[in-house]
C-alpha cells in the first residue's frame, strides 16, 4: 500500500502543477519572463526558463519516476522561492495568496525525502 500511496501522490502533485502552472509558462515564456522583468529579478531569461522546467520537465521526471529525488528538490526549491521571495518579499501578500506555494513546496519536498517508491519507469526497465 505505501507504494501506491507514493504513486498516486506523485503522481497527482506532479500532473497538477504542471497543469495548473508550467503548461502556461511553457506555452506563453515571453509573457513569464515580461512578468520576472516587472519584478526587477536579476538574468530574467534564466530565471523564467528554471522555473518553467522546475514547474513542467522536473515535474513530468517525477511523473515517471525517474530522478525523482532531486527532481522534487528542484521543484520544491522553486516553490520555495515563489512563495518566501516572489509572494512574501517582492509582492507582500498575504498567507493566503501564498499558502498553494508553500503547500506544493511541503509536497516536493517529501516526495525527495520519501522517493517515489517501487512503482517507477526506472525500475520497471531494471526488471525490479
Amino acid at each position: 500500500m505505501n507504494n501506491l500511496g507514493l504513486f498516486l501522490f506523485r503522481v497527482s502533485v506532479s500532473v497538477i502543477m504542471i497543469l495548473g502552472h508550467g503548461l502556461g509558462k511553457l506555452l506563453n515564456p515571453e509573457q513569464f519572463i515580461a512578468n520576472i522583468i516587472k519584478m526587477d529579478l536579476p538574468m530574467p531569461n534564466l530565471l523564467g526558463y528554471l522555473a518553467i522546467s522546475a514547474e513542467t520537465l522536473f515535474p513530468l521526471l517525477i511523473v515517471f519516476g525517474l530522478f525523482t529525488r532531486i527532481s522534487a528538490l528542484i521543484a520544491g526549491i522553486n516553490m520555495l522561492v515563489a512563495a518566501f521571495v516572489v509572494h512574501i518579499t517582492i509582492f507582500g501578500d498575504s498567507f493566503s495568496k501564498l499558502e498553494l506555494a508553500v503547500l506544493y513546496m511541503i509536497c516536493f519536498f517529501f516526495i525527495a525525502l520519501a522517493g517515489p517508491g517501487n512503482w517507477t519507469v526506472q525500475k520497471l526497465f531494471r526488471g525490479e
